[in-house]
This record gives structure tokens, sequence and C-alpha cells, in this order.
């Protein structure tokens, strides 16, 4: 395996980036990453991008690929586990200290195995994550609508919407200033909607951008008092129903132990395609 680590979006994309597309479900968040990477202020931390090449593949010389950006995890495509495990040891040898991983499964294991080996240093498992898809026709919300109505977001909620953000995200050490970023971006877009109820906003639901035909859900939150009121499922519903006018693949990256948003997905047609591992290096 050759591993080729560069700094320079443009040549990675030029490079990389048709073969990163060509799987955009598997690969959405690096290629949303990707995306991300021309707004990108001067003075924010440069993000390292990975290219794993096996000369002797059939399918090509491109096996996979990463980014890390420090001091966040390093983020896989999917990758054939021989791959991850080369990509952790060149990364482990290399200079910049490295917090964690998270990749599908098995790649993640393999690489967060390689980097201890190289390293000396034990990486723990930390996180799993399960994958949903909806790439087909939505199966019917048969629940009456809840009291209130949807509308969009608004720029003074941002705050508040940001604390929601976190509380959707809880176990997943998002930072507050990724949180309000990532907020702000999707008032501004128009990809968040919040559902309000009596003149207070209860619930939101929020989406990604479109990139390669696929959008990614998140966040997905109600109020403690309010849940069980249908709030998220008619906001689900909701942004479901545009994503199949506009010929979109959904999808969800939920935690494993979050049964009860897993089962709101699926009631609405979505299907498991798989898992993410996060593992932390100490």
């Amino acid at each position: 395996m050759l591993v080729k680590t560069t700094r320079n979006t443009e040549e990675f994309i030029s490079e990389t980036g048709e073969w990163i597309a060509g799987n955009p479900v598997e690969n959405s968040i690096l290629l949303t990453m990707l995306a991300a990477a021309k707004f990108r202020p001067p003075t924010a931390p440069p993000t390292n991008w990975s290219r794993i090449e096996d000369p002797a593949s059939d399918g090509g010389p491109v096996v996979g690929a990463a980014a890390f950006t420090p001091p966040h995890l390093v983020v896989l495509s999917g990758m054939p586990a021989a791959a991850a495990a080369a990509l952790g040891a060149e990364l482990g040898a290399g200079p910049d200290p490295l917090p964690g991983v998270i990749g599908s499964d098995p790649a993640s294991g393999a690489f967060a195995e390689a980097w201890s080996r190289t390293t000396g240093r034990p990486a723990r498992a930390d996180r799993r994550e399960l994958v949903l898809c909806l790439d087909g026709p939505a199966a019917p919300n048969e629940r009456p609508a809840p009291s209130g109505q949807s509308r969009a977001a608004r720029t003074e909620e941002l705050e508040l919407l940001t604390d929601w953000c976190l509380e959707a995200a809880h176990g997943a050490r998002l930072s507050r200033e990724i949180a309000r970023r990532s907020v702000q971006g999707q008032i501004a877009g128009g990809l968040l909607r919040v559902w309000e109820d009596d003149g207070q906003p209860v619930a939101a639901v929020g989406r990604t951008a479109a990139v390669a035909g696929v959008v990614r859900y998140n966040p997905v939150y109600s109020r403690p008092e309010a849940r069980r009121g249908g709030y998220v499922r008619a906001l689900l519903a909701e942004a479901v129903t545009g994503q199949r006018a506009d010929g979109l693949t959904g999808l969800a990256v939920l935690g494993e132990a979050n049964t009860a948003v897993q089962g709101l997905f699926t009631s609405l047609g979505f299907r498991p395609v798989g898992g993410l591992s996060e593992y932390r290096f100490d």
C-alpha cells in the first residue's frame, strides 16, 4: 500500500475527488468536508488529506482516502482493512499527534490497531454509530399532525438551536464552536426547520446541503417536555418528502444506543446500511 498525504485541497480533489464521489453514501462525511473546504478561513487549521493506493488492485489504484484537521478525529472513507492499517501506521509515524479516528467497520479498528502498534500507545473503542439510508420511496407518515406549525429557523434563535444541536450530539464531543458554525450555515441555507407550538419552538430537524445527491440529517431534537408529541416526526416527514421530491438520498448517523430516534427514521423507510466506530488515542 502507498499513502500520499497533502495539505493542498485542490490537488487532492483533482486526484481523489472522483473516487470519493463514486460512493457518496459511504463517503458522505468526507464529501461534506471537501465541499466546505473552499469556505474555510485562512486562519483555520489546515486539513491533511490522505490517499491510499494499492497498485495491485483490480479496481484501480485508489482504495481509500482520509482527512485530518487538528485537533479533530481522522475521518476515513470506506476502505479495506489493509489500507486502513497502512494509513494508521503512516500517520502514527508522522509528526502530528492524532486524537483518534472514525470510520466504517472494520477499517477504523484496523487503523487504530496499526497506530497503536506504531506509537506504542493505547487506542480504545469510544463510540459506535449506526448509519441509516433512504434512497427509495418514503413510508407514509400516517399519524395526525401535532398542534402548531413548521417554519424556517431564525437567525435570532442561533444560540438556542446551538444548545439543541449539542444536546442531540450528546456523546460525540462536539465543540460549541463547530456546532454553532454548523447551525449558522443551516439557518443561512434554509436547511433547518423548527416546529412552533403556541408561539414557542419545541423541536428542530436540520440537514446538510446536498453533496453528490446525498443529504445527512442532523440535528434531530425535541425539548424533553415536548417528546412523544409528534413534533420531530412531523418535521422529519416534511423533510423526507422534500428530499425524495428532489431525487436525493437521505442519511442519518445515530448513536447506537439512540434507539428512539432510530425507530423514528426506520418508520419512515430508512434502513441500516452499516456502522461507524470511533476510537480515541490516549
